[in-house]
């Protein structure tokens, strides 16, 4: 009996992952530049558990995450600092002298002037720290910053040979991981606009109902067999 218990308990422990998982995602429905995370059943991996004959080494079913770095839409705000990428590509920023990638461009100034993300990181030029004067610069497609005619900046853009390989930390950015920077990706920044999610609701809430059911069908199995052994033991104490 405790076979089947210990492998319900790992699909019950999946599903709490997979539910983690859709809520994120569902959450972010509407956060600009958020890429939804994926989850399915890579691989059946050994893992121990406890069963008939004691502790053994048993295929289970084992869970992975992915970012979905499928571009959506974007989205015209007016606002001469939000920034969408159009393509391949993220924007740098750093926090802390650490560097993180993102495609959240909703930017705004800080008491310095200083170009910053709404969770206060730097976001980087090519020439370091982007500096301005005024709210209202111009912004051309390869990233150009143009207040009053004169160049003062360029924002930094970054593409990978694999985007999925970027490590997401969460708020809407990536650190580097495994991902290798590619030379020749194709950006193009949209001024006042704003990338919307790639978060498809509706089906998140169709896998939310799923993983929900087979929860709870976890539960009556372990249930099950719960009563079972009850019923085992109380025959057994009438010898």
């Amino acid at each position: 009996m405790a076979d089947g218990m210990a492998i319900a308990a790992v699909g019950m422990n999946n599903d709490m992952q997979r539910l983690n998982s859709i809520s994120g995602n569902m959450a972010n429905a509407l956060t600009p530049g958020y890429k939804r995370t994926l989850s399915f059943v890579s691989a059946m991996k050994d893992r121990s558990l406890v069963m008939g004959n004691g502790l053994q080494q048993v295929p289970v079913p084992a869970l992975a995450t992915v970012t979905d770095m499928k571009p959506a839409v974007l989205r015209g705000t007016g606002n001469p600092l939000d920034l969408a990428i159009e393509g391949q590509g993220f924007f740098e920023v750093q926090q802390g002298g650490q560097t993180f990638y993102t495609r959240q461009g909703n930017f705004t100034l800080d008491a310095n002037a200083q170009l910053r993300t709404l969770s206060g990181d730097l976001v980087m030029g090519l020439g370091g720290v982007l500096q301005l004067s005024t709210g209202q610069p111009t912004i051309e497609r390869d990233g150009r910053i143009v207040e009053n005619a004169k160049p003062v900046g360029q924002l930094k853009l970054v593409s990978f040979d694999d985007p999925r390989l970027l490590q997401p930390v969460g708020d809407g950015k990536f650190l580097q991981g495994a991902a290798v920077v590619k030379n020749d990706g194709v950006a193009i920044v949209r001024q006042g606009q704003l990338e919307a999610s790639n978060v498809n609701s509706a089906q998140d809430m169709v896998k939310l109902i799923e993983t929900m059911r087979h929860f709870e069908s976890g539960q009556k199995v372990i249930q099950m067999y719960d009563d079972m052994a009850e019923r085992v033991n109380t025959k057994l104490g009438d010898f």
